[in-house]
């Protein structure tokens, strides 16, 4: 399509891409509202074999091979279009839940109901992993002199949810974490794209075992 452009003079590749994020746009409500359903009866009716499930929220354009990659607006890398703060799968069924630079763009209120959803649908055992950006080094580094870190502190905004709308630091995150019932949390080195644009950090924690008396 570029080199018929090019030879055309014409720009229908850009058309046409417009064209197919707007086909995109519209269907988003449609599958916000059709695939929880489709996810809750399979698993009501026993169709998914229970096998434990991994999950990427908050996925954005980023595909994780193995996992089911979910967002609130379909495009070319997500699977399942809904919520992330009300997950349809039921009580334990994920062995994993992963989240990279999410919870910074929900207000902070909502976030220990949010992690609270996260923790039930992990299985006993099941692991958290989350980055987020760093917000006192992101300070720090501002208050130094590099002034382009304000729009780390406070999100780019972009479009409509591409605000910061709270400042976390591993410490802060992990009282927080702990509050819920994570156990095991950890800081490890970050290992997404967005470490290369901000200062962030990583945390991975795990759901406890139910303990016998």
């Amino acid at each position: 399509m570029a080199s018929l452009d090019s030879l055309l003079g014409t720009n229908f590749k850009l058309r046409l891409g417009n064209i197919y994020r707007w086909w995109l746009w519209f269907l988003s409500p449609l599958r916000r509202w059709l695939d929880p359903i489709v996810i809750r009866c399979s698993y009501a009716l026993s169709l998914t074999g229970r096998q434990p499930v991994k999950l990427h929220l908050g996925c954005g354009h980023k595909h994780f091979d193995g996992y089911i990659n979910m967002d609130l607006w379909l495009n070319e890398a997500v699977d399942v279009v809904g919520n992330i703060t009300r997950l349809p799968w039921p009580d334990g069924a994920a062995e994993t839940v992963e989240s990279y630079h999410v919870l910074e763009h929900i207000s902070h209120p909502k976030v220990p109901s949010v992690l609270k959803e996260w923790h039930r649908v992990l299985a006993p055992g099941g692991r958290l992993v989350l980055e987020l950006p760093h917000f006192d080094e992101a300070v720090k580094d501002y208050l130094s002199g590099n002034e382009s870190r304000i729009e780390n502190i406070f999100g780019h905004q972009r479009f409509p949810g591409d605000a910061h709308l709270f400042g976390y630091t591993p410490a802060r995150l992990t009282r927080l974490l702990e509050r819920i019932g994570f156990t095991s949390i950890i800081e490890a080195k970050p290992q997404s794209s967005q470490t290369q644009d901000e200062p962030s950090f990583r945390l991975e924690c795990k759901k406890q075992y139910h303990k016998e008396f």
